[in-house]
């Protein structure tokens, strides 16, 4: 997973900040509510960019459910989401987390260690209004740990997401036996990738740089912003991300021989089972 001897080279909280609005973010930040409270009587109410709420504190009553006053909130208040804490869920996650974590293990585990303490009070303990997608919390380290032990020894795996024709985030991870032992990004590249006037049949300079840089040929992915945020909402991302690779939505050349092959009859088979759709209806009419 994550090695203990880390290379991070050339990598800014810019990267790092365009990764993750790219992720949880499709247009201007999130607002939110923050409701801590115990047994239904509130401690602490903050909201994101104003800070602390008191007022609020008189929409909690012994008759209404926290789920319903959250819900009252949201319709009430000009926020994204509103989430209400139990206080006690707070320390039956660190206790959850403390009776679980291996301190020797790699970061990559602690973190889930952390994350599954945290799920156990999602939806209880941690609620949110209106509910979001709750895909982190089927995410399975041995999920994560299977997707890096199947690319190959002294691999680089890159992501470059595109905002019209500039790069908007890059990562280049470097793996090996299983385990990053390299975060990097086009930053790294000296002298810096030239603009380009369409990426999608431009990409290669990028591909062509990484590897005289590093001596290895990346397996890289390219994607605009809205395709990279489609694929993340997407609840089949496997079907989705075969079908954007087909239409040229998401661009990669490193792919393996054979799955380019497969990737190119499901485009042709798609097509026919198109068309033979429509020479039906046509021979009903």
């Amino acid at each position: 997973m994550i090695g203990e001897n880390i290379r991070i080279v050339d990598w800014g909280i810019e990267q790092w900040n365009n990764f993750y609005h790219a992720i949880f973010h499709r247009g201007k930040p999130k607002t939110a509510i923050i409701a801590i409270h115990a047994d239904g009587v509130p401690i602490k109410i903050i909201q994101t960019g104003h800070g602390s709420r008191p007022d609020l504190k008189e929409r909690f009553k012994e008759s209404h459910r926290i789920k319903d006053v959250i819900k009252a909130i949201y319709n009430e208040e000009d926020v994204d989401t509103v989430y209400a804490v139990s206080y006690p869920a707070i320390r039956r996650i660190f206790a959850g987390f403390q009776s679980t974590v291996d301190f020797d293990a790699n970061y990559i585990k602690q973190l889930f260690s952390l994350k599954d303490a945290v799920s156990c009070e999602i939806g209880d303990g941690i609620c949110q209004y209106p509910a979001g997608p709750q895909w982190l919390t089927s995410l399975e380290y041995k999920t994560v740990k299977k997707i890096f032990a199947a690319a190959p020894d002294n691999t680089l795996v890159m992501l470059t997401i595109f905002s019209g024709q500039e790069v908007w985030t890059n990562w280049i991870i470097g793996i090996e036996g299983g385990t990053i032992n390299l975060i990097t990004t086009l930053d790294a590249m000296k002298p810096r990738i030239n603009p380009m006037t369409d990426w999608r049949y431009e990409y290669h300079h990028i591909t062509d740089r990484v590897k005289r840089q590093f001596g290895v040929k990346p397996l890289a992915f390219f994607m605009d912003r809205e395709t990279f945020r489609d694929l993340i909402a997407s609840n089949e991302k496997m079907r989705f991300f075969k079908d954007a690779l087909s239409r040229r939505r998401i661009v990669s050349k490193a792919l393996p021989l054979r799955y380019r092959i497969l990737l190119v009859l499901q485009r042709v088979l798609w097509w026919l089972s198109g068309r033979k759709s429509r020479d039906r209806k046509g021979g009903s009419l």
